[in-house]
């Protein structure tokens, strides 16, 4: 009998000892799941930006982030954007951390914000001091491309949990544009040039590297700048090159009209035929310059200015 008391003591204390591995085991499980980071997001830098959940506060420090995110109905999270952040309107009540290229990092941090998003160059200090707070900062640059735009809002969708809204949002805008090009298909393709900055202080325009030259041929244009880089061009190329269309975004500060007047009146701009001819249109400069979920619109927009005779029912 003392023999079996032995056993069933030394089982009883082997069961324990299982219990307690089992324990032991699951609650390691769940701090390791706990710990692990919800979201591990490489950006443009090639940095690994890990994310402990869905991000409910951010600071948007590009006015195309801040677009994107509203699109994605995160506009109730961004607690922080940038002076040129004016789309959507809803955006205007979200505190401004400064302008694009000197945000205040102070006010960064007091909006305590657990993600920073950041798409424009040039910005390299403002993000190693975000960084060096331990606040996540994302950098994310597409390419200038309309793939890019996709690239981006695909991205953004991965950083804050809304990839199905931004594969939705982006499949819209294949299809739009899509319906565009079929509209304008087989159709002559007139000469373009976009004004990015004319008169004493030089011309400029969407050379063939930029975002815009993109959508001008998504638009059935032929841009005549499209050999040029930097957006620096020469009045000389443009006058040679004589465009069927100038596209002028209204100056700076300036209405459309007093930027046309400008614009019309300069030497050398106003022996063009598209100026004799009154072949100027305006565009809204954030639709079309920015990379975003408007981009698809910039199209339909440029697209009804280079092909009248195509969209002349929808504009009635």
């Amino acid at each position: 009998m003392r023999f079996f008391r032995h056993l069933t003591t030394i089982l009883l204390f082997v069961a324990l000892l299982c219990v307690a591995s089992t324990a032991l085991i699951a609650k390691g499980t769940a701090e390791s799941a706990l710990s692990a980071p919800a979201i591990v997001f490489t950006d443009s830098r090639g940095v690994a930006v890990k994310l402990a959940q869905a991000p409910k506060r951010i600071v948007s420090l590009s006015p195309n982030v801040t677009e994107i995110l509203f699109a994605l109905g995160l506009g109730d999270a961004v607690v922080g954007r940038t002076d040129y952040c004016d789309y959507p309107t809803e955006a205007a009540a979200v505190a401004s951390m400064g302008d694009l290229f000197s945000p205040s990092v102070e006010k960064i941090l007091s909006m305590e914000p657990d993600l920073v998003i950041i798409s424009t160059l040039g910005q390299t200090q403002t993000i190693t001091a975000v960084e060096a707070t331990g606040v996540p900062i994302a950098f994310l640059n597409g390419s200038e491309t309309m793939e890019g735009t996709y690239d981006l809002i695909n991205g953004i969708g991965e950083l804050t949990s809304t990839k199905a809204k931004a594969q939705a949002l982006v499949a819209r805008m294949r299809q739009d544009i899509a319906a565009i090009n079929g509209k304008i298909a087989g159709k002559p393709v007139p000469s373009v040039y976009y004004v990015a900055g004319f008169g004493e202080w030089g011309d400029f325009t969407a050379t063939g590297d930029t975002f815009i030259h993109d959508l001008i041929t998504l638009a059935g244009g032929r841009n005549i700048a499209s050999k040029a880089v930097n957006w620096s061009f020469q009045l000389e190329l443009l006058v040679e090159a004589n465009p069927d269309f100038i596209i002028l975004p209204p100056s700076w500060g300036s209405t459309f009209v007093e930027t046309k007047a400008q614009f019309t009146t300069g030497t050398g701009y106003q022996d063009l035929t598209a100026v004799q001819e009154n072949r100027i249109f305006p565009v809204d400069n954030g639709m079309v310059e920015r990379q975003g979920p408007r981009s698809a619109q910039a199209v339909a927009a440029l697209a009804k200015i280079l092909h009248p005779e195509v969209f002349a029912t929808e504009n009635r």
